[in-house]
């Protein structure tokens, strides 16, 4: 049984926040993608400047609200899938 699925998303961390900082990333985009079991989980997008619905908001890297998803919630996840996190890596 060494089929597993690979999970694409991980948590957002310090780390990739000063990552992307570092890649002079100056926007994210936050996007509802589901709500399981009362925990609401939404995908940050680095540097996508374009909003696709209702369910998305832009908010510059230095704002507070993006330091303010670092902080546990146990009513919300913010995840950032492993694409873009790749950029670094040659």
């Amino acid at each position: 049984m060494s089929h597993q699925e690979h999970n694409p998303y991980q948590l957002f961390t310090k780390t990739i926040l000063s990552n992307w900082k570092s890649q002079h990333v100056t926007y994210i985009k936050v996007e509802e993608l589901t709500s399981v079991n009362n925990v609401t989980i939404y995908e940050l997008i680095p540097d996508s400047e374009l909003l696709d619905g209702d369910q998305e908001t832009l908010y510059p890297i230095e704002s507070e609200d993006i330091l303010d998803m670092l902080l546990p919630n146990p009513k919300i996840r913010f995840l950032v899938h492993d694409i873009y996190l790749a950029e670094n890596e040659e």
